[in-house]
């Protein structure tokens, strides 16, 4: 695959993150994570506080209706153009732009979904153990058992509805990916030595 786009989703203390920016560095390639919510909030002109604060989630809909078709009819269309939506949109746009400058690596939001069709581009999706996930998320942000696994359940949840939501497949399914890898079975740099591998076929 020539200059290939690579866009990983991955379950939360997968190490989808640590393996994406593995893979980048084998490849001499850009990787885009954090730095994508920074160009977004750059060309939207959007504080980057709130994408990262808006960032992977889905538009919300909680609308009370009041019976005024006029007044239901805008309050309709500002909860459709939430702060999420505006989000997603700065993020798409990014997404779009640095796929049009070439290879490079794209952590979740949707990027597999956004440059689907384009020949260029190769999706992964980065799954593991309940218990290796456990270990990661507490060791990594110095939380307990109790709150890190509430910790996977809500940012789990999160990235599905956010994926399930704008893409048309579903978040962690084989149909919305080329590859899919246990980084339990296969270890970190495992997962980003398969994954050079299938880029040469």
């Amino acid at each position: 695959m020539e200059a290939p786009i690579i866009c990983i989703g991955r379950q939360y203390g997968s190490g989808g993150r640590e393996i994406g920016e593995k893979l980048a560095a084998a490849l001499r390639i850009p990787y885009y994570d954090k730095l994508l919510l920074e160009k977004a909030a750059r060309d939207a002109r959007i504080s980057e506080q709130f994408l990262r604060e808006e960032d992977e989630r889905p538009a919300r809909f909680g609308v009370a209706l009041s019976g005024n078709p006029f007044a239901d009819t805008a309050s309709v269309a500002h909860a459709f153009y939430s702060g999420s939506q505006a989000a997603y949109d700065a993020g798409r746009a990014a997404i779009l732009d640095v796929a049009g400058q070439g290879a490079c690596v794209i952590i979740g939001r949707c990027a597999s979904s956004i440059l689907r069709g384009r020949e260029n581009v190769y999706s992964v999706f980065i799954y593991a153990d309940a218990g290796d996930r456990l270990r990661r998320v507490m060791a990594r942000n110095g939380l307990g058992e109790k709150d890190a696994q509430r910790r996977i359940r809500k940012l789990d949840r999160m990235r599905k509805e956010y994926f399930d939501f704008y893409a048309d497949t579903a978040w962690g399914q084989p149909e919305s990916y080329d590859l899919m890898l246990s980084s339990s079975r296969y270890g970190i740099d495992g997962c980003v030595q398969l994954i050079r591998e299938s880029l040469q076929h």
